[in-house]
């Protein structure tokens, strides 16, 4: 049996709730210190450029100063995958690659390398997502210009990938759904929610559907989500409504922590079990996750 799709009416209803493996990151204010490294550097860097394209040893590695606080603002997890990481063994992450990038094409042109040091284009991520996947990857629509040396973003560039601390909210773009298998243990994948361009590039290339992810999923889900959905269900057939709020708030409270995993994942998971006609008999709510800097 395939993934369960919603009716058109459904996928509108969800849309409004629903949410994907990125999920908003409000990362604060830029680290103290940053500003003068950005300015040092990106005259430095721009000495190099007037005489050839910049090799990755040319940047250095003074934005690293960002990562604890991209790391807390991130809830200690990965900005993509939602995977819990440690700070001292991974990595700041441009979002727009500042060595080259690969837009579309099958050979990459020059880097954002004015923007090495720029708060707004660091974000912290897993080896997975950005070594294994991400890479320099950074694929523009069709038509799309690009953005020109020294301007910030976006520009004329329609980028395909989304950025978890942008002005577009992931929760537009991807959302899990549940895959039954007969015999197997239920799973729940990434899919780019009512059928976004976006969303469909941005799980194609970070593979926010390989196997090992999929298989956190559903531990996550079975380990620790199901127990509250029971709970919540179990409270909604007594007809108990103190119950149901008591359960609803203990399961908010569990899932979406500052530091809880996969809470795009918890979320969706409630949002199936529980959906919006639901929520409003009982008087629940449920918010869009989101990340901010504590």
């Amino acid at each position: 049996m395939g993934a369960r799709v919603p009716d058109e009416d459904a996928r509108g209803a969800a849309s409004e709730e629903g949410a994907g493996p990125v999920i908003r990151v409000e990362r604060g204010h830029e680290p103290e210190g940053l500003e003068a490294i950005r300015k040092a550097e990106v005259k430095r860097l721009a000495a190099i450029v007037r005489k050839a394209p910049p090799r990755a040893t040319d940047f250095g590695n003074k934005y690293n100063i960002a990562r604890r606080d991209l790391w807390k603002a991130q809830g200690r997890t990965c900005c993509y995958c939602e995977c819990r990481v440690d700070r001292l063994y991974n990595d700041v992450e441009h979002f727009r690659p500042k060595t080259r990038a690969y837009r579309g094409g099958d050979r990459p042109t020059h880097g954002y390398w004015w923007l090495a040091w720029t708060w707004e284009n660091l974000l912290f991520a897993c080896p997975r997502c950005n070594r294994r996947h991400k890479k320099n990857k950074f694929p523009l629509a069709r038509g799309s210009g690009i953005l020109p040396t020294g301007h910030s973003p976006p520009g004329p560039e329609r980028a395909l990938l989304i950025d978890p601390s942008g002005k577009d909210d992931p929760v537009d773009h991807i959302q899990f759904v549940p895959l039954h298998q007969a015999g197997k243990r239920e799973k729940w994948i990434p899919v780019a929610r009512g059928g976004s361009r976006r969303g469909k590039r941005t799980i194609h290339v970070l593979k926010l559907d390989r196997p090992a992810l999929v298989t956190d999923y559903g531990d996550h889900v079975a380990d620790l989500v199901n127990h509250h959905v029971k709970e919540i269900r179990d409270a909604i057939r007594a007809g108990d409504g103190r119950a149901v709020a008591k359960a609803w708030r203990i399961a908010l409270k569990r899932l979406f922590h500052s530091r809880q995993v996969f809470q795009a994942l918890s979320h969706d998971v409630l949002d199936h079990h529980f959906p919006l006609a639901i929520r409003q008999q009982w008087d629940l709510t449920l918010a869009r996750p989101a990340r901010a800097a504590r």
